[in-house]
């Protein structure tokens, strides 16, 4: 009995030994594929990085790594061994870079709605045109740009400015293609209407005061009559006329009140003569009287 209880001993031993090295080539594994997969899309969005088809071209990779990721976290023990076990945690960061990648450049906005699939349809389509149309492609492609352009901005007002990156780098060149490559858009004359624009409203109040002095100068100057070296005029009246007519318009008196105001002014006079002698005789008896001596 002692025998066999040693054998069954020995033997869950090594099933729990086996067990273990099991589950930690699971756990090898899984860390294996994810990395695998981590590095696939790496590679991938590095060599589509110009231009950008890191969502379109890079999708596969993106969709396995993240499910290999997912695995691991589900595994317990997994989990447990290569996750929140140091510092740095690399596996979880090194994760997390490539979430944000992909998160960052909106790649999920290729597939909601089939954006991707609908800008592709007027792309081929204005492509198709500008090939086609060598000679006079601004002429001949204007309907096919607009309406791509106006599906970029509907779709991007849309999505609030989160349009897959693919399409926004594509857009650009586009734009650029057809402005500075093909020069499409006369921005050129617009700049110059500006620019005249402006100068305009900068000259206007200027010349405005400018041409406003010169009236009102020209204006003072006629109601003075120098603006035309005007003369005087001769029949203008002189001085001593204006003089003449003032005396000659003066009222006349008649003679014989004339000659009795002269005669009353000499009475007056006569009258004052008399009355200045009687004072002096007065003055010279008085004198008289106080000469004279008195008696004993």
């Amino acid at each position: 009995m002692s025998l066999l209880f040693a054998f069954l001993l020995i033997l869950s031993c090594n099933c729990s030994l086996l067990l273990a090295k099991n589950k930690n080539k699971s756990c090898e594994h899984l860390v294996d594929r994810l990395g695998n997969w981590q590095s696939h899309f790496v590679y991938c969005a590095t060599t589509k990085s110009v231009p950008v088809k890191l969502c379109v071209g890079c999708e596969p990779e993106y969709r396995n790594l993240t499910h290999s990721y997912d695995e691991l976290l589900s595994n317990a023990n997994c989990s447990k061994i290569y996750l929140d076990s140091d510092r740095i945690n690399v596996v979880a960061t090194t994760q997390g870079i490539l979430t944000n990648l992909w998160q960052k450049a909106s790649c999920e906005d290729c597939y909601n709605g089939n954006h991707s699939e609908m800008y592709d349809e007027k792309w081929v389509i204005l492509d198709g045109c500008l090939s086609a149309n060598k000679d006079d492609p601004c002429t001949a492609c204007k309907g096919d740009y607009i309406g791509l352009n106006q599906f970029y901005l509907g779709m991007e007002k849309a999505n609030k400015g989160l349009v897959c990156f693919d399409l926004q780098d594509r857009m650009n060149r586009t734009r650029s293609n057809w402005s500075k490559t093909l020069k499409c858009c006369q921005r050129e004359v617009k700049l110059n209407t500006f620019i005249i624009a402006v100068f305009v409203v900068v000259l206007l109040p200027i010349l405005t005061f400018y041409i406003t002095a010169i009236v009102l100068t020209r204006r003072r100057e006629a109601n003075h009559g120098l603006l035309n070296e005007e003369t005087p005029e001769l029949d203008a009246p002189t001085t001593s006329a204006l003089i003449t007519a003032a005396v000659l318009s003066t009222p006349t008196e008649p003679p014989v009140a004339v000659a009795a105001r002269t005669e009353k002014i000499a009475r007056v006079l006569s009258g004052a003569g008399i009355d200045s002698e009687s004072d002096s005789m007065l003055d010279s008896s008085d004198e008289e009287v106080l000469v004279k001596p008195k008696r004993a």
